[in-house]
């Protein structure tokens, strides 16, 4: 068997690339290739990861620079959609950041909206029924995520123009195309794409993060299969992924923000992971 440097040397002089490809798959030991399958898997991600990259940085600047520190010194809520926000008690004077359909929750008014896919979305058109106009960021989907079942989840942009919602791009842990060296919260979002873990609120905790808050209220983010607050159909959320988001979240959080507060109102899944703060319904 002819060794694996003269395999390639050989190789060289064979004109047709089609041919050239073939014969060295031929002659090449199975662990090589495999080596070779595996490189160029890893070349190919990381091309991936400096389109997005570029991508991000010529749209972020646009959509997240201004945002920069815009919370110092202010209590910030995130509202998801877990079954625990209908026992929530809002807080007066602090800014709320929902996900999807926290809108739905009407004792308070948001004042930023992330979402990230439609799947299931056909009430989209709700957010603009509201009476009340929150700042609105749609995600944009890696290629190879944004088809499920033959059907787009994209937001597409011809709807996003019409709600008047600014872009950003993510990068996501269900994503094959990432290397897991990437996979770390953004400190710079308006440079880079915003990681998410299975759900939209690690985007909107990036973004939460930014502004640099006093203290981050953490409502209806349950990391439970429990139905939503708005609705008896039972969660189809990728617990172990988002839980990973948490942590991660938690740990950036101690060393870029350590002056900033991380509560966790009548927590499920979250219980112990920050603060907790427990509320009865109505409390005083």
């Amino acid at each position: 068997m002819l060794s694996d440097f003269f395999v390639r040397i050989i190789a060289c002089f064979i004109p047709n690339a089609q041919r050239r490809r073939s014969w060295r798959a031929r002659h090449l030991s199975s662990s090589r290739m495999a080596d070779i399958r595996a490189l160029s898997d890893e070349i190919a991600r990381r091309a991936y990861m400096n389109r997005l990259n570029l991508a991000a940085a010529c749209l972020h600047s646009d959509t997240f620079a201004k945002y920069k520190n815009c919370f110092a010194g202010q209590d910030v809520v995130l509202i998801a959609g877990g079954a625990s926000v209908r026992d929530f008690n809002p807080i007066k004077g602090a800014i709320y950041v929902g996900v999807n359909r926290a809108y739905k929750f009407d004792k308070v008014k948001l004042d930023y909206l992330f979402v990230c896919d439609w799947r299931g979305f056909t009430d989209i058109e709700d957010i603009m029924k509201l009476p009340y106009n929150p700042v609105k960021f749609y995600g944009i989907l890696p290629p190879d995520m944004s088809r499920i079942d033959g059907r787009s989840i994209l937001i597409p942009e011809s709807v996003a123009i019409r709600h008047g919602a600014s872009r950003f791009y993510i990068k996501d842990n269900a994503d094959r195309n990432v290397p897991i060296d990437e996979l770390n919260i953004t400190y710079e979002i308006s440079a880079f794409p915003l990681t998410c873990f299975s759900s939209v609120v690690s985007p909107a905790m990036q973004f939460i993060l930014y502004g640099n808050p006093r203290r981050i209220y953490l409502v209806g983010c349950d990391c439970n299969s429990e139905p939503h607050f708005y609705n008896n159909k039972k969660s189809q959320l990728y617990l172990p992924g988002i839980m990973e988001g948490w942590y991660k979240i938690r740990d950036f959080a101690r060393d870029y923000y350590p002056e900033t507060e991380i509560i966790s109102v009548n927590p499920v899944g979250l219980r112990g992971v920050f603060k907790d703060l427990y509320q009865k319904k109505d409390e005083k």
